[in-house]
């Protein structure tokens, strides 16, 4: 599957981190000003635009309007260096600093068209079911056939508790609870790949003598849940 292309309109390099991120998992074109971003964008069409103002130096409010007017139908999302009571911005995501890769990646994936249902983005995560790879900070993770699965439940269902029997049954297709150390484990796998500091889990949390919740804050949730049909 061909990578989105992103167009980025500021200094690269003020914001090496967030251009280096974004580099790995799309097509990144890099132009200087909102003019040569215009030009760029007849020539090679882009899916989603990102405007940092911060590393220009200026709010950026004149530029993003000039490419809401010339850019009609591509999502914006303008990194804006406030304060945020005087942004008169006209992007679909105003962001603010502090600067965060892993934000920027969420914020551009949830403006993404969806291809095929095959990108589940959940708060600063994704996944792309078709390859089976898990994308977290940028760096991709190949997943055998059960940890996709796996992480696609928990990507589809953030917020919610999990029984381990619905998970034993939705992955490994049996209800037999009389050991469940293969979920454990993959729990475990999960949480290594996700986690800052897998014992101490801020997003895979153990929901004692149930199961298991994947939580990720409101504002990094692209998707709203949806209720699990068992």
């Amino acid at each position: 599957m061909e990578a989105a292309t992103i167009l980025f309109v500021g200094r690269v390099q003020v914001t090496q981190p967030a251009t280096s991120a974004l580099e790995k998992r799309y097509r990144v074109l890099v132009a200087a000003s909102g003019k040569r971003a215009l030009a760029l964008a007849q020539a090679q069409p882009p899916q989603v635009v990102v405007l940092d103002a911060v590393s220009m130096r200026t709010p950026g409010d004149r530029i993003c309007q000039e490419l809401r007017d010339g850019l009609k139908n591509v999502p914006i999302v303008h990194y804006h260096p406030g304060p945020k009571e005087s942004a008169q911005s006209r992007a679909d995501v105003v962001l603010f600093p502090p600067f965060s890769p892993r934000k920027l990646l969420s914020a551009v994936a949830r403006l993404l068209p969806a291809q095929d249902d095959t990108l589940v983005n959940c708060g600063p995560f994704a996944v792309n079911l078709a390859r089976r790879v898990l994308l977290v900070d940028g760096q991709e993770t190949q997943l055998t056939p059960k940890q996709a699965s796996l992480v696609e439940i928990f990507f589809r269902h953030p917020g919610q508790t999990l029984e381990r029997k619905i998970l034993m049954e939705k992955v490994w297709n049996t209800d037999y609870l009389g050991d469940t150390r293969t979920l454990d484990v993959h729990v475990r796998w999960l949480r290594k790949v996700i986690e800052a500091d897998p014992s101490k889990p801020r997003y895979l949390l153990t929901v004692r003598g149930v199961g298991y919740r994947l939580e990720v804050t409101d504002e990094t949730v692209p998707e709203a849940a949806v209720p699990l049909n068992i």
